[in-house]
């Protein structure tokens, strides 16, 4: 019988990490295969590491969780994930003390209780996010990345950044030409221009860079 452990970790799950969630799986059951599924939210139902999972089960194996809401933040979702375990004649164990079983009332109870908690959870940081993002909207403050050429100032406002508006004339005089976004983002890449967060351009970027002008 073999036990695996399922880690779920999204943009917003900052203190439950995939360290955090290995470290505490392992601790308890050393020998599980860890699967992991990164950047995928609560309500997401594309599981790539899940369902490598689930094709291996085989009956008396164990799926193991941190909690609950690493299956996701969608009762439903979280319910067929679960279901999903069972028919396969395994069992789903969360570290927050819950076991699949569905012959025991309680059990089945405790779980459609935790899986409620975690959409509603989810449904409360989605409301702070748009309440803080209609405050700054109503501040006119910036929402959102700063785009390329641009650089932010005081108040929240846009100010053109010199060197990034070269690049862009540049693009553009380079697409005029008929060269393709690859070789554009390669010749600024050897002016040593890059993208906002330090890395060489992609042809994305220069189609982004383009479209904004």
């Amino acid at each position: 019988m073999a036990t695996y452990g399922y880690i779920r970790v999204s943009t917003d799950d900052q203190a439950l990490g995939q360290e955090a969630q290995r470290t505490a799986i392992l601790a308890k059951y050393p020998d599980a295969i860890i699967e992991a599924d990164q950047g995928i939210g609560g309500a997401d139902p594309v599981r790539p590491a899940f369902a490598k999972i689930t094709e291996r089960l085989r009956k008396g194996d164990t799926v193991v969780v941190l909690r609950r809401d690493r299956l996701g933040r969608d009762y439903i979702l979280a319910g067929l994930m679960t279901r999903e375990v069972e028919r396969s004649g395994a069992r789903l164990v969360s570290l927050d003390g819950q076991t699949s079983d569905p012959n025991d009332p309680t059990s089945v109870l405790l779980r459609v209780i935790l899986d409620g908690v975690a959409e509603f959870e989810r449904a409360m940081i989605r409301a702070r996010t748009r309440a803080a993002l209609t405050a700054k909207k109503a501040q006119g403050k910036r929402i959102g990345a700063v785009p390329f050429g641009f650089d932010l100032g005081e108040g929240g406002m846009l100010v053109p950044n010199h060197a990034e508006q070269e690049a862009i004339a540049a693009a553009k005089r380079m697409h005029k030409r008929g060269k393709s976004l690859r070789k554009i983002a390669a010749a600024l890449g050897k002016q040593g221009i890059t993208n906002k967060a330090g890395k060489p351009l992609a042809a994305q970027s220069v189609k982004q860079m383009l479209v904004a002008a």
